[in-house]
């Protein structure tokens, strides 16, 4: 016969047995407590019948009483002599089960609602970490209070010599002059007309890539003069050719 079936059986032949009808109810709550706990794995003793019955609002039996009833010890000990609890050495401890049905509902869905938020997190990370140019991982250890990354963001922007020369040209003022522009708030303008030849968005991402492609440095007076003279030096050839 199976262990639930003598289970039964036993609880049958007791509760149909008594005569007093008081014991009859409290062998009955005790033997809801003794499967709910058997369920759960958790052992079964007078103290935890007792909270499992004051749980359920049924205010008894109290675990004296159980204890001082040689009828309702007996089952007691009936099912606690049934029970296989498995430990399980060296392995991680489960949380502790929670007899309390109100209760383990309400932390159940605690747990629920942090691995949603875990979830919407991972989330949220992969999604910032798809844009380009936002240096999420940065955010996350500077606002856990990190120390910024010690190693120089690299783009892999290479500028030539010519085209950087281009560039400086763009920010001279008499360079620009001599061509009928001006260099003003940033955008570069017709003298005359107040056209626009590049806004300002322009201008500055052409001074980043500069200074970006000078390993962060932005250009030196010498650079921007040699890079002048260079361009003088080329236009009075060019005159004297044609």
């Amino acid at each position: 016969m199976k262990l639930d079936e003598t289970i039964q059986k036993n609880y049958e032949e007791l509760f149909y047995s008594c005569t007093n009808e008081r014991q009859r109810v409290s062998l009955e709550r005790i033997h809801k407590a003794c499967n709910f706990l058997q369920e759960q794995g958790i052992a079964i003793n007078p103290v935890r019948l007792e909270g499992y019955c004051v749980d359920h609002g049924w205010g008894g039996p109290k675990a004296q009483s159980i204890r001082n009833s040689s009828f309702l010890l007996g089952y007691v000990k009936f099912r606690a002599s049934g029970q296989v609890l498995h430990t399980r050495p060296n392995a991680l401890k489960a949380p502790p089960p929670i007899p309390d049905e109100t209760l383990r509902a309400y932390v159940q869905l605690l747990e629920e609602e942090r691995n949603q938020a875990v979830a919407a997190r991972l989330r949220i990370l992969k999604g910032l970490r798809s844009i380009p140019g936002v240096p999420i991982d940065e955010f996350i250890r500077l606002g856990f209070g990190g120390t910024p990354s010690s190693e120089p963001h690299k783009t892999g922007v290479k500028l030539t010599q010519d085209a950087k020369a281009a560039i400086l040209k763009l920010f001279h003022p008499q360079h620009l002059l001599d061509c009928g522009l001006r260099l003003e708030r940033d955008r570069v303008r017709h003298t005359l007309t107040g056209n626009v030849l590049l806004e300002k968005s322009h201008v500055l991402a052409l001074k980043a890539l500069v200074q970006e492609a000078s390993d962060g440095s932005p250009p030196s007076k010498d650079e921007i003069d040699k890079d002048r003279d260079q361009t003088m030096l080329d236009d009075h050839s060019q005159q004297l050719l044609s």
